[in-house]
């Protein structure tokens, strides 16, 4: 039994100190990913009157496995570095955040089977897509990315006061140029910071716009700022991903 525990734990990829993950781990994941697909597909009515046993039926033999999945990690949770032994270590693994989603994106099926009126519960199971967190490799890019933000934080403090300015300033300036004329639309520098936001992030939607010779003035300058807006962050943190990567890179070939 104490042989079996150790295998599954080393297949569920709680023990791979170079944190490459197994082919068990990358097959959960793509279920994962599978079972995040079905959730959205069911949301559409055409293919949900049309499929809709085919759905609960994949979306069955999912869980069931999430389920299994779920039981094991309970079974292998005191063998974790830092678990106690026993039903301890059991019970402080269940209490875990990621235990507790798992558990939370499993149950919404099992609901649907009791009682079919209560389909639309399903939805729950779209939290799956958090479990994706187990993987080595999502982990790794998310500590890189939260590495490349950090490291840039004066940069892109910078970067927002900057585009706070700009925001306030086109916002003030549509005010007086369109308040008077459009109440509805720019009768406040709050209405009109919506959309200088709009605008700025080159969203448009195209439901507020100026018509008058000013108000297309500041329009049109607003949208000119608005690419450095855009530009100069992302260009920030790609610059800082790229060097994370460099240094992930010269620590695995050393």
């Amino acid at each position: 039994m104490g042989v079996m525990r150790r295998k599954i734990f080393i297949l569920l990829g709680e023990d791979d100190p170079q944190g490459q993950s197994t082919i068990l781990v990358k097959a959960i994941g793509l279920l994962i990913v599978v079972s995040i697909a079905l959730a959205v597909l069911a949301t559409e009515p055409v293919i949900r009157s049309q499929h809709l046993s085919l759905l609960r039926t994949l979306d069955i033999i999912i869980s069931v496995f999430f389920l299994i999945e779920y039981v094991a990690r309970l079974w292998i949770a005191p063998l974790k570095p830092g678990n106690s032994r026993g039903i301890s270590g059991v019970i402080k693994y269940a209490l875990s955040p990621m235990a507790i989603l798992d558990l939370i994106a499993i149950v919404p099926t099992f609901i649907g089977m009791i009682s079919p009126e209560l389909y639309v519960v399903r939805i729950i199971r779209l939290i799956r897509i958090v479990r994706l967190g187990r993987s080595n490799t999502f982990r790794k890019s998310i500590q890189l990315f939260h590495y490349a933000i950090t490291s840039r934080k004066n940069e892109l403090t910078i970067s927002a006061i900057y585009t706070g300015a700009i925001l306030f300033i086109s916002s003030v300036l549509m005010y007086l140029a369109e308040g008077g004329i459009q109440k509805d639309q720019f009768g406040s520098i709050l209405r009109c910071l919506w959309w200088s936001l709009i605008t700025v992030t080159t969203i448009g939607y195209g439901d507020v716009y100026p018509v008058t010779p000013a108000g297309k003035l500041v329009g049109s300058i607003t949208a000119l700022f608005g690419i450095a807006v855009v530009a100069v962050p992302i260009g920030i943190i790609s610059s800082a991903f790229s060097d994370a990567i460099r240094q992930e890179d010269s620590k695995s070939d050393s």
